[in-house]
Parts: C-alpha cells; sequence; structure tokens
C-alpha cells in the first residue's frame, strides 16, 4: 500500500489539472472493466455540492446519451460554474470477486491488538475502469468504509481560470433524486471515510490515478 506522503503527492500534484484531458478521461472511466460497459458517468455539480447526470438536464436522467459534441458542450460549460463529478473507482463489500480476477490482494493490520481480538474479517472488491484488487481488513481495526451507493472521482472546476482538481466521495440515499460530493481531506483521521490516509481511499486514489488521462 502506497504512503500518506505519496497520497498527499498524487493529490496535490492532481489539484494542478491544467494536463487534464477531462473528454478521454470521461471516455475511459466510462468502461469498467470487471462491471462492463458505461458504468462509471460524469455528473454536473449544482450550487450545494448536489449534482445531476446529463441526461437529466435534458429531462430524463434515466435516458442512455453519446458521449457526444452534446454531451461534452454541457460539461464545458459546467466546468465555467460549479464544476463537475468524473465517477473513477469504488469500493463494494456485497461483490463476490474470484481472487483470480484480482491484480492484488492486500491485508490490513495497523494495530497491535491480540489475535483473540480479532473477530469479523471483511472483504472489499476496489474497482476501477483499469483494474480491481481485494482489500481485507477486520471490522476491529475501525476503517470506514463505503456505501453501496457511494463511489470515488475528481471533482474539477475552474478557479481563477486555471482547471482545479479533487478527489471527493459521491452519496447518495435511495430515496433521493441527486447525489452530493463531499471532498477528501488531509484533517480527517484514517478511519474517516473522507480521509485522505484512509487505507481504501489511499488504494482507490493510487488505482484512480492510473486511469487518468493526461495531455503531453
Amino acid at each position: 500500500m502506497i504512503s500518506d506522503e505519496e497520497v498527499l503527492k498524487i493529490a496535490q500534484r492532481i489539484e494542478d489539472a491544467n494536463n487534464l484531458d477531462i473528454k478521454k478521461t470521461i471516455e475511459k472511466a466510462s468502461t469498467a472493466g470487471y462491471l462492463g460497459e458505461e458504468h462509471f458517468y460524469c455528473t454536473v455539480i449544482e450550487e450545494g455540492g448536489m449534482t445531476h447526470m446529463v441526461p437529466e438536464i435534458f429531462g430524463d436522467r434515466y435516458k442512455s446519451m453519446k458521449l457526444d459534441n452534446l454531451y461534452f458542450d454541457v460539461i464545458s460549460k459546467a466546468l465555467d460554474h460549479e464544476g463537475i463529478y468524473i465517477s473513477l473507482g469504488y469500493c463494494a463489500s456485497d461483490l463476490i470477486v474470484p481472487d483470480s480476477e484480482c491484480s492484488q490482494i492486500i491485508e490490513y493490520d495497523d494495530y497491535d491488538l491480540d489475535d483473540e481480538e480479532y473477530e469479523y474479517l471483511v472483504e472489499y472488491a476496489l474497482i476501477t475502469a483499469g483494474d480491481v484488487k481485494k482489500f481485507k481488513v477486520y471490522a476491529e481495526e475501525g476503517i470506514a468504509s463505503h456505501e453501496r451507493i457511494e463511489d470515488v472521482g475528481l471533482i474539477v472546476n475552474i478557479v481563477d481560470g486555471d482547471y482545479k482538481a479533487y478527489f471527493a466521495l459521491r452519496s447518495t440515499d435511495q430515496c433521493m433524486s441527486c447525489f452530493r460530493v463531499l471532498p477528501f481531506n488531509e484533517k480527517y483521521q484514517k478511519e474517516h471515510p473522507l480521509s485522505l490516509f484512509n487505507p481504501i481511499n489511499k488504494i482507490l486514489i493510487e488505482m484512480i490515478d492510473k486511469t487518468i488521462v493526461l495531455k503531453y
């Protein structure tokens, strides 16, 4: 697993997103590898941190929409306002993924507990468009995982004429019509679900960093 220092370097590098190829990153993320086509997607952020899918802006959130000029015209305009959120990965505890499908299996044990204090081992599938990993941790470690209705990605907007990007968690209740976007923060303890140093987030950030397309 990458170190806290390496996570900060990735976060600081991605914040200066002037060389981020937004169009190609969205296109690459739309194929979710292990999960099939069009699982990850991009949404438009409105004031207050809520987001809307592009088809929803045209009146039908359940309509399938091609990644064509009209789609990216909406994305471009949103960048000049509150920004966009690009979904790039997530953590699933209820998805059974064979070990053979995983590029890496990570077992986490960061506390000095006796063996008899460990009782409940949890396995999470960590998935991006380009990779699948498995993360194992005992519940007694207190590491907060993500819910089934949450995913991890990038907030991207334009600040003072320059692109800025931040790692974030998107969440929704089943009864809500919109998603909330919550940025990660290095000030949270590693057990917090929005901490940059949460081991689940660290692994996903490293995986996401490899799926982002940059302009050369």
